[in-house]
């Protein structure tokens, strides 16, 4: 990893344009009506419950990511539910998400520190998530697949 925290990441694509800001799913959770993005000209579908599931015991965004990006068919996805550590980072990016936002703890960091906060909150996300790669045998992002994740019977 070691991504330079000054400078945005490069998605190989230029930067997300247009997002797609719908729900992951229709009232049936069918996810086919999202594989329209790419033909409509967006350049990346955005995947949150948006605090959905506290409110109203929705499905968990994570559970919907796999058929999201497989609907979305190729377009980029930024994936930003319950992110609150490098083994949720490293979740999300195996069920293929292109890149993860993390609302609250950035903004957990910003009223701590502020700058210095946020900055702070980053790097460790990156630290935790570069130590669980490495540590689990996953020397780099395209080494992250759905079967690297076990579901524990909890």
């Amino acid at each position: 990893m070691g991504h330079d925290l000054r400078q945005p990441a490069d998605l190989g694509r230029p930067a997300l344009a247009a997002l797609a800001h719908r729900p992951a799913t229709d009232p049936e959770g069918d996810l086919r009506p999202r594989g329209r993005a790419a033909g409509e000209g967006v350049d990346g579908i955005y995947c949150s419950n948006h605090g959905g599931r506290q409110a109203n015991g929705g499905l968990p965004a994570i559970e919907a990511l796999p058929g999201v990006v497989e609907a979305a068919d190729g377009t980029p996805v930024l994936f930003d539910s319950g992110i609150r550590s490098g083994a949720d980072i490293i979740k999300a990016l195996a069920l293929g998400a292109t890149a993860v936002g993390i609302g609250r703890p950035y903004a957990y960091g910003a009223a701590i520190g502020g700058t210095d906060g946020i900055v702070h909150v980053l790097r460790s996300l990156l630290a935790e998530t570069d130590l669980l790669m490495a540590v689990d045998g996953y020397p780099t992002r395209a080494d992250l697949a759905p079967d690297s994740l076990r579901r524990l019977g909890i």
